[in-house]
């Protein structure tokens, strides 16, 4: 009998045994377990699962301020592709997307890369980038009001100094794309950093050890043994940023007149406010956020999919 065979037919008897009956130890521990687990398991399901559900089903209806509702099939979807404003944020979302997800992962590896090294000051810089994540949204988006300020900011007066005609960054619809995602980026860095920089001291010493002993380069140390080492961990840092770009709102909401977030800088989910809080169409607002969720899904799966065939290649 061949070794295949032989693996096979273990796998069979031991299928065939009947199951062990669980021991009283086991059987407490299981119950506390679940006991344990419970508070949790209640408030995904009162908090999330529940109005997820409800908000599949409103989708389909003419919810409106007052929450009565009628069932209109289809329809919300329908106008919903149809609706020029659905485009426009979907470009504006895309944009950001494509723009920040790669300055993110660049900047946010340089940087942990940069403070895994020996240097003086290191704690210090570390507590320094890390302060945008503790940051309220309201905080940064006032301090970039004033950076951005076309007639005394910060950036303007250092264009100033080179000679450059100052930009209205928060006016300018050929600009203000691009203030969005500076604002992005920067308050993004801060998470980023902290997980790649664990990813990074994860990494055994014996490999740059080994490196060093065989007088490689450090830039082939980087690519040969640290990038695919961090592979994981960068894929993780891709996906989470996929996904809060895609449902990014605060800053377009806070930094902007209501014009431009309802033009040149609308997200998806600042035309979900739009439709939901302001124009009091609940049920349409519903179709818009499972519109957005199902774009999610599909982008997470599809970085799935490939950071499986990057950790098996």
């Amino acid at each position: 009998m061949s070794l295949a065979e032989t693996a096979t037919a273990n796998i069979k008897q031991a299928k065939s045994k009947p199951r062990a009956a669980l021991s009283r130890l086991e059987r407490a521990e299981r119950f506390w377990g679940w006991v344990m687990i419970l508070p949790l398991v209640i408030g995904l399901t009162v908090f999330y699962f529940i109005p997820f559900l409800q908000n599949i089903f409103y989708s389909f209806t003419d919810l409106n301020q007052f929450m009565s509702w009628t069932t209109i099939s289809f329809d919300n979807y329908i106008n919903l592709f149809e609706d020029d404003d659905f485009y426009t944020a979907a470009f504006n979302t895309l944009f950001y997307v494509v723009v920040c997800v790669p300055v993110i992962l660049l900047l946010s590896l340089l940087l942990a890369i940069g403070l895994n090294q020996n240097i003086r000051g290191k704690a210090l810089l570390r507590t320094l980038l890390f302060l945008p994540a503790v940051t309220m949204p309201a905080a940064v988006a006032m301090v970039w009001q004033w950076l951005f300020n076309k007639d005394f900011g910060l950036i303007n007066q250092g264009l100033n100094l080179l000679h450059i005609a100052p930009v209205a960054w928060l006016s300018d619809p050929d600009v203000v794309r691009i203030s969005v995602s500076i604002i992005i980026i920067w308050s993004s860095l801060a998470l980023k950093i902290i997980i790649l920089l664990a990813g990074l001291q994860s990494i055994p010493r014996q490999l740059y050890e080994a490196a060093d002993i065989d007088g490689i380069s450090t830039l082939r140390r980087f690519f040969f043994i640290t990038l695919p080492m961090m592979v994981p961990t960068l894929f993780f840092v891709s996906v989470m940023s996929f996904i809060e770009i895609l449902q990014i709102f605060d800053v377009v909401f806070l930094m902007f007149d209501r014009a431009l977030v309802e033009g040149d800088v609308m997200t998806i989910t600042n035309l979900f406010y739009k439709y939901a809080f302001y124009l009091q169409e609940k049920g349409y607002a519903s179709a818009i956020t499972v519109v957005l969720f199902a774009v999610t899904l599909v982008i997470t799966l599809v970085q799935m999919a490939i950071g499986k065939r990057l950790r098996v290649s």
